[in-house]
């Protein structure tokens, strides 16, 4: 449950879901079944994969699919890891800026170099798990959503079937499908998740644990969305009030807990952002040891694996510098979500090919089931990846 706070929750998470229902009312409440559906089905699939195998995804990538082909789903995987950790720092940034005051630009370039001696110093569950536990405070908004009294009807309605009908134009419901199943599914994740089976040594006996965990984490992560976007319906809809800061995204909690909710409410995005930053530092230093052969891991010294540990910091550092550029940090949030999406099949269409070859996986390949859930949701993906760049030009990267 932890792991789908950091991951299914974080700046991303918290700024789209607040949008879309400011933006949409309910009408994109159903993203939500289908990320968490999409996003438990990988990510059961990357845990069963590395059980199978013994070995981690990306190895297991380059062996199978060739070091050229491999190589593809691995630059686009760390060109949106980068950008999304981007998105965290100025999360925390924008955070900070809201309790502490000073630019959020100077808060971004200590809250990387906090995190680089964090990551360098400290053991990986104390810090992770720690972010992870102050991450539950984002449960104020599933309470807000209870205290200001949605719709109910109209949002079970919206989890079921689009309400296109409520939205401004098709073109910009279009993208607000990209964004959010972009804030719901990033890659990261599921690198994460499987080198973490690995490195605590989950073996054919851990199948139901994994299926368990990824499935109650995941519906853990959707609930806290869901409140944020219903949330957003009740108090921002129809109010011409755009959710371009942290502030924006926190009135609806404000509206129903007053400051009290504020700061818990930002104290949490500050959190969700911190435990997320942690995870793509790791899982790009995963994807990219693995996919090469070289010592990886965080159990161990820095010393022991440093190729592993020299990555997180290159990227920590190339992500502020894109968000010391002059760019709007929300509408950059917005476009990296939408990126995010369209990168997802170069991830999943290998793990999916490799999770039904009967050398690797043995017993444990695909059911039918898992495949025509699979192939649902990858035709989604696939339909958002030819979408999302005209579609950032019509509606400018924003809804």
């Amino acid at each position: 449950m932890l792991a789908g706070i950091g991951g299914f929750v974080d700046t991303g998470g918290v700024i789209t879901a607040t949008d879309a229902g400011a933006s949409f009312h309910y009408s994109l409440a159903w993203t939500v079944v289908f990320g968490m559906i999409g996003f438990a089905l990988f990510a059961e699939m990357s845990g069963r994969v590395a059980m199978s195998s013994t070995q981690p995804t990306w190895d297991v990538m380059r062996t199978r699919l060739g070091p050229k082909i491999g190589a593809i789903p691995l630059v686009i995987s760390l060109v949106i890891h980068v950008l999304t950790l981007a998105v965290d720092l100025v999360g925390m940034g924008l955070a900070l800026q809201l309790l502490l005051g000073v630019s959020y630009r100077v808060w971004v370039a200590a809250v990387a170099l906090v995190l680089i001696v964090a990551l360098w110093r400290f053991n990986f569950t104390a810090i992770d798990t720690g972010a992870a536990l102050l991450g539950l405070l984002m449960l104020v908004a599933v309470a807000a959503m209870i205290k200001l009294s949605p719709d109910w009807g109209a949002m079970a309605k919206g989890l079921i079937t689009p309400q296109v009908h409520e939205a401004p134009s098709n073109a910009k419901y279009l993208f607000g499908i990209a964004a959010l199943l972009g804030a719901f599914m990033t890659p990261y994740q599921f690198d994460f998740y499987s080198s973490g089976v690995i490195e605590e040594r989950w073996a054919e006996r851990d199948l139901m644990r994994n299926r368990v965990v990824a499935i109650t984490g995941t519906a853990f992560g959707a609930v806290v969305t869901l409140g944020l976007m219903a949330a957003g319906g009740k108090a921002l809809y129809n109010r011409d009030v755009p959710v371009d800061t942290i502030r924006h995204a926190a009135s609806p909690t404000a509206e129903a807990f007053g400051h009290t909710g504020l700061y818990l409410f930002i104290i949490g995005v500050l959190a969700v952002s911190l435990a997320a930053s942690i995870e793509l530092c790791l899982s790009g230093g995963y994807a990219m040891c693995q996919y090469y052969g070289w010592d990886w891991g965080k159990s161990a010294p820095a010393r022991k694996a440093p190729a592993f540990n020299l990555i997180y910091v290159a990227m920590i550092l190339v992500a502020a510098v894109i968000v010391l550029l002059p760019v709007n940090p929300i509408s950059f949030t917005t476009v990296t979500m939408a990126l995010g999406a369209a990168a997802l099949p170069f991830t999943f269409i290998p793990l999916l090919l490799i999770a039904n070859d009967r050398r690797v996986m043995g017993r444990q390949r695909n059911t039918r089931a898992t495949n025509v859930l699979a192939i649902i949701v990858l035709s989604v993906l696939v339909c958002i990846t030819v979408m999302t760049v005209p579609l950032l030009v019509i509606t400018h990267g924003s809804f």
